[in-house]
């Protein structure tokens, strides 16, 4: 009889303390909303962590701390809550779709990714194409990236961001071809972005198509694009393969003056005064060269080269034979230079 009546107390006292949190639980959630009303967040907050520790698995409670931290930007805060919805109620689509969302925006691209299938799987008419696609993007996973975001295109026009990233992973799989409409695409649609001019301006001239990355890259400067050393440089190869060797010339030369050192920009500066028939320029060039390293032999080569076509026959053949003597295979390149006539 006694065991009997000790249970008896036990439950009793067990429904009063459930009923007891349901309301303390109860309480703390409406506090919790009326601060958040007044816009007082953290007060909120700590009435909606008081309300959940009465009762965890009170999903109203739940729901309200996530829409909360949604509202304020908190995204940590907004994993938690939702992580916490999607444990109680798995079925539930509204925690997925959220969290494929809030972990795409945090970088996490694979939870992304787990995410957004298990929402298209419960909502297949309502895919998540942009959330998939830039995610796959950001995972190097690019033909799936392109697959999904030409679908998200459709949905969104006018987003710059959307085909410049489309145009990139084209990029990344070398076909430049097919990036250029893309990248012209996003350019069109924002005018104030200089990086979407100067990287098609590069596709350009990858491809080669030299006198539409001229144009691209006056375009990317006219932008506000710094016109720094690499760009000097890329500018003026570009104007050097459709033979404009004054133009190359300048900006060889400002590349350098930007860059002093950089043997590349010198070399071919040396080499653009050569092509344009300023023999003794390009000879003072390559001395510059050698100077920086005497074992230079395609310098030392190409000083020769110089000088025979400034008519120094002995001259030149006698620095050829020196240069070809350190670098043998330079043996290949005076056979080359002879039959196309140089």
């Amino acid at each position: 009889m006694k065991h009997l009546i000790f249970l008896i107390i036990s439950f009793v006292s067990l429904l009063t303390s459930f009923a007891q949190s349901t309301d303390s639980a109860s309480y703390y959630l409406q506090k919790g909303l009326h601060l958040k009303e007044e816009r007082k967040w953290q007060q909120a907050r700590n009435s909606f962590e008081k309300a959940a520790r009465f009762d965890a698995s009170n999903l109203a409670i739940i729901s309200a701390m996530a829409e909360m931290a949604m509202q304020t930007n908190n995204s940590y805060q907004a994993i938690e809550a939702y992580l916490k919805w999607h444990q109680l109620q798995p079925q539930d689509a509204e925690p997925i779709q959220a969290l494929a969302q809030l972990y795409f925006h945090a970088g996490r691209y694979q939870d992304a990714l787990s995410f957004a299938q298990r929402w298209e799987t419960m909502q297949p008419s309502k895919p998540l194409h942009y959330v998939v696609g830039m995610s796959n993007y950001h995972l190097e996973h690019y033909p799936n990236a392109i697959h999904r975001l030409l679908h998200a295109a459709e949905a969104e026009p006018v987003n710059a961001y959307l085909f410049y990233t489309i145009g990139r992973s084209y990029v990344e799989l070398e076909r430049y071809d097919k990036a250029i409409p893309f990248y012209v695409k996003a350019a069109d649609i924002d005018t104030t972005n200089a990086r979407y001019m100067y990287e098609l301006a590069l596709i350009y001239y990858a491809v080669p198509n030299d006198m539409a990355a001229i144009k691209a890259f006056e375009t990317a400067a006219s932008r506000g694009w710094n016109q720094d050393a690499d760009f000097d440089e890329n500018l003026g190869y570009c104007y050097l393969n459709i033979k404009k060797y004054n133009e190359a010339i300048t900006l060889f030369k400002r590349s350098l003056y930007k860059k002093p050192y950089n043997p590349t920009v010198q070399f071919v500066l040396a080499e653009t005064y050569y092509k344009s028939g300023s023999y003794q320029a390009a000879i003072e060039q390559w001395d510059v060269l050698l100077q920086q390293d005497n074992r230079n032999a395609k310098a030392l080569y190409m000083i020769g080269m110089s000088y025979l076509k400034m008519g120094q026959n002995e001259k030149g053949t006698a620095l050829c034979d020196k240069a070809i003597a350190m670098d043998p295979s330079l043996s290949s390149l005076r056979q080359k230079k002879m039959n196309m006539g140089l």
